[in-house]
């Protein structure tokens, strides 16, 4: 398509507007960033000076509040937990005795270390735990004999000589 003369010098004029209409445009965009930084300064600003003390204002005259209900929760939780323990501990007890009875072992273990991570069930003694216990009682006896061997009374170098 061939254009005249008079179109091509148009189209030029109309090209060269576009592109000084576009360099003014993007001059303004950048003057409009400046000021939208300097807006957000001055927020920033003012955001510390007197918004941020009014909410820790607010946030101290409500913290005892919120205190309260923490620890109002806290005690309604402990006392859930104080009554539902024998509960909960005897469903588990039960659980774990059926489970063996269906000789499913493995469930019954599984079962039970839950109970006994939880706190609802504890641990079963050992054999070598009880082993111990006694070996610590005879301990205890043999110590308890020699010291009432070496304070006895009827010994010779604790009885006061007669005058």
């Amino acid at each position: 398509m061939k254009l005249s003369r008079k179109r091509r010098r148009e189209l030029r004029r109309l090209r060269n507007d576009a592109q000084e209409l576009l360099e003014q445009q993007r001059v303004v965009l950048g003057h409009a960033g400046e000021v939208l930084q300097k807006a957000g300064r001055q927020a920033k600003h003012l955001s510390d000076e007197h918004l941020a003390p009014r909410v820790d204002e607010t946030l101290e005259a409500v913290r005892p509040t919120v205190d309260r209900g923490v620890a109002s929760a806290r005690r309604a939780a402990d006392n859930v937990r104080r009554f539902t323990a024998p509960f909960v501990a005897s469903a588990l007890a039960r659980t774990i005795s059926t489970l063996d009875e269906l000789d499913n072992p493995k469930a019954a273990k599984q079962v039970r270390s839950f109970g006994e991570r939880s706190g609802y069930l504890k641990k079963k003694r050992s054999a070598g735990g009880i082993v111990a216990i006694g070996l610590g009682v005879v301990a205890a006896a043999g110590v308890g004999y020699a010291l009432w061997q070496a304070f006895r009374t009827d010994d010779e170098l604790w009885v006061s000589p007669e005058s």
